[in-house]
């Protein structure tokens, strides 16, 4: 009575090496179609005559499908492939040792009925025994202001493992940690909001978008390191708003830089917009017939997205759209006879979406959204961008001066106040420097771009791992300090309250790692 539980626990070992592998088997996975080769065969000997070595072949496939299976669980990540693999394995042993007849009977067609149930509804079974989920219910406010300065108050979190990347995100940051998790912490008092962790996983890239109200992070496996899984978070609650499987170098290069309301990663010559809220494919964009597209760093403007056109003798900065992908402003240069070199470009965003700093010939700083020529500073290499809201221009002789992009002013700053920086930011106000770091403590050095004389915060780092990049983030109610490190104790994540930011429950963070 239990032939057709064989029968449909052999369809669906049959179907399983098609369906997606997800980080664990990106690719063609020779463990996977053996399996299933092996489910099928020992479903047809058990259907025929040779029901003994089917039962035993189901057997022994059933249990390297199962321990497959655990060997996925416990990286925190698998595909739809397995889990589909494995009830059908179970079903076939069960079915090929109970086999009797053909008759149809209740029981045995009610168990058919119930693997394919089970089947079907496997991959979500084991997405919920490897997530570890913690969501707070939605706010109605949107993400605030980032903190522009730090104030006397100070809170500390203790993380439970290393910290891997901090970004300010909904109402204060989202901490990655090397354990397989991202935490939400609120800026004004460092409590933990939500949390998002996989274990087993490791967490390979942190980003948020550019309004802040998505989390994008990826997680990667320590066992194949082809893909890795990129998850959309809702900043403000930690709940998931859609996922996909992307080749793990793009994902290394840093392809993972949201928008406002697209995720555009490049694969190769192609960019491709995934809506934040859906994981919807809006678009995709290739080069026009006749053109090459050029690599250059990713980047982003708050509603666009750069590419780099080249069509004959003509190389263009182009910005697409990032809802429709269709161009929105360009800007053209003629390099001239390169005599065999390559025009180098190298393009360079704003964190806020901004300003692109275009470093080529006949460059300089845009808007992105609008593509207005701002500054062109003498040096092009001399302008960050990148450090924060106000760019920097820095020179080889040591001076630094906040810039302008709108008018090309500029604003000396001092750099004796600061003499051994280690990480630094910028806001719409102030130039904020991590200096003199001994391993258990710092000093934040607060320098207003109005010319007032800087102030210094003091901030305890205690941990005894070995130190590696230290985040200095202005976040919303908080400027966040926190260090990378690997081994021993993690350092604490500290945030620099503002005097006017609001408190929650308490000053101090519930410390729950």
């Amino acid at each position: 009575m239990l032939r057709y539980l064989t029968l449909v626990g052999a369809l669906c070992a049959a179907c399983a090496p098609f369906l997606p592998g997800g980080v664990p088997r990106p690719g063609p996975d020779a463990w996977s179609i053996g399996l299933a080769v092996g489910v099928v065969v020992a479903a047809v000997l058990g259907l025929g005559r040779a029901r003994p070595a089917g039962a035993v072949l189901g057997a022994g496939a059933a249990v390297a499908a199962l321990v497959l299976l655990g060997r996925d669980l416990g990286t925190g990540l698998t595909g739809v492939d397995l889990p589909v693999l494995a009830v059908g394995a179970v079903a076939v042993a069960v079915g090929v040792f109970r086999s009797r007849d053909w008759r149809v009977r209740p029981v045995g067609a009610g168990l058919a009925l119930v693997v394919a149930v089970v089947a079907a509804g496997a991959p979500a079974g084991a997405e919920v025994l490897v997530v570890r989920s913690e969501a707070r219910d939605a706010r109605n406010s949107a993400p605030e202001p980032v903190a522009e300065r730090p104030g006397d108050r100070q809170w500390a979190w203790q993380p439970s493992s290393d910290v891997v990347g901090v970004v300010a995100a909904g109402h204060g940051v989202a901490v990655g940690l090397r354990e397989g998790a991202v935490v939400g912490l609120n800026g004004p008092d460092g409590r933990e909001e939500w949390r998002y962790a996989r274990p087993g996983a490791r967490v390979g890239a942190v980003a948020a978008s550019m309004d802040r109200r998505a989390v994008v992070v990826a997680f990667g496996s320590t066992r194949d390191t082809r893909a890795q899984l990129v998850v959309v978070l809702d900043a403000g609650t930690g709940r998931v708003r859609w996922q996909v499987v992307l080749r793990s170098v793009l994902v290394e290069v840093g392809e993972l830089v949201p928008g406002t309301r697209t995720l555009a990663v490049r694969d190769r010559d192609v960019v491709t917009g995934y809506d934040l809220d859906s994981g919807e494919v809006r678009w995709t964009w290739t080069a026009p017939a006749g053109c090459g597209s050029r690599y250059t760093l990713p980047a982003r403007g708050r509603t666009t997205v750069p590419v780099v056109v080249e069509c004959g003798d003509v190389v263009a900065l182009v910005a697409l759209d990032e809802v429709s992908g269709r161009e929105r402003w360009r800007h053209e240069v003629r390099p001239g006879p390169l005599n065999g070199e390559v025009f180098d470009v190298v393009l360079v965003g704003a964190p806020d979406g901004s300003v692109w700093s275009a470093r080529m010939a006949g460059g300089g700083l845009f808007d992105a959204e609008t593509g207005t020529p701002l500054a062109r500073p003498e040096a092009p290499w001399t302008a960050r961008v990148e450090v924060g809201a106000t760019p920097l221009l820095e020179q080889a002789d040591g001076r630094t001066s906040a810039l302008d992009p709108r008018t090309g002013g500029t604003t000396p700053l001092s750099v004796e106040a600061c003499p051994g920086r280690v990480a630094d930011t910028t806001t719409a106000t102030t130039y904020l420097r991590a200096c003199r770091d001994t391993g258990r403590e710092l000093t934040v050095v607060t320098q207003p771009l109005d010319g007032s004389p800087p102030a210094t915060t003091p901030v305890r780092l205690d941990g005894s791992g070995s130190r590696s990049d230290l985040h200095l983030v202005a976040a919303p109610g908080a400027v966040v300090v926190a260090r990378e490190t690997y081994g021993g104790t993690p350092s604490p994540v500290v945030g620099l309250v503002p005097r006017d930011a609001g408190v929650g429950s308490g000053e101090v963070g519930d410390g729950v790692g």
